[in-house]
């Protein structure tokens, strides 16, 4: 299904929003914003539109309830974390893992976004163009890199808030820590999606820290799909994830 001629709707301007928005723009794509108060009916009643959804985790719940109805191939989410429970309504839909750090004025290029589903082709192109390097992958590459990301954002996250450092001293100060929480992220994840992890993806992780190494996490946020998420599969899998347990404790995380 070819959307090239339609209207983008932007759901969810964020950090995350506003950069694709930007980069949709810069490559000729008509882009409109849609906001909790604003933008719902004209994105609802095109139907050649393509509604790409880029609120947080801990928004989704929220925004899924208004998209009942829409047809699933005209869905882009575009969130990190195991959100794939929540998605089972919308099959057919498509997802995409962002890899770049933007906060503010501060935007660094990690590596290219991947996108899966019937939109993918259009959106990676399109990004490309509009200077977001991205790629459209099949279903079992995008669930492999579902699981490296899993195991980026528990690191880049929960411990960070629990310790009180940067992520350079994060990975300086308890690195044998943060391998454990990175490898139980991904070795769990990737057993629930039935992919196998890489041994190079902790590697990656160190060599993606580099430009981004002064981030911190003033407060630990969207546990429920990431690091709880974790102890919650690990659990269901008869699999072990102590790391994240031992830090969900610390900051009372009941999940």
């Amino acid at each position: 299904m070819s959307m090239d001629a339609g209207q983008v709707f932007i759901i969810g301007m964020g950090e995350v929003g506003r950069r694709l928005a930007g980069a949709l723009a810069t490559a000729g794509v008509r882009t409109a914003s849609v906001t909790r108060h604003s933008g719902w009916e004209e994105a609802l009643a095109d139907p050649g539109g393509v509604l790409l959804v880029c609120v947080r985790e801990e928004a989704l719940a929220e925004v899924l309830p208004r998209l009942r109805g829409v047809d699933p191939q005209r869905l882009v989410f575009v969130q990190n974390g195991w959100v794939r429970p929540l998605l089972e309504v919308f099959p057919g839909c498509t997802r995409s893992l962002i890899w770049f750090t933007s906060k503010g004025e501060f935007f660094k290029l990690l590596r290219p976004s991947v996108f899966c589903g019937p939109q993918a082709a259009f959106l990676a192109e399109a990004l490309g163009r509009g200077g977001i390097p991205s790629e459209a992958v099949g279903e079992d590459a995008f669930a492999a890199a579902e699981a490296e990301k899993m195991g980026f954002n528990c690191v880049v996250g929960l411990p960070l808030t629990v310790h009180g450092v940067s992520l350079s001293e994060y990975l300086e100060r308890h690195r044998e820590e943060a391998r454990a929480v990175f490898t139980e992220a991904v070795s769990v994840t990737a057993r629930a999606t039935g992919v196998a992890a890489s041994p190079g993806w902790w590697d990656e992780l160190v060599r993606l820290s580099g430009p981004i190494g002064w981030v911190r996490a003033s407060a630990a946020k969207a546990l429920e799909y990431r690091n709880g998420a974790v102890v919650r599969l690990a659990r269901e899998l008869g699999l072990a994830a102590p790391a994240n347990e031992r830090l969900l404790e610390v900051v009372g995380f009941l999940g």
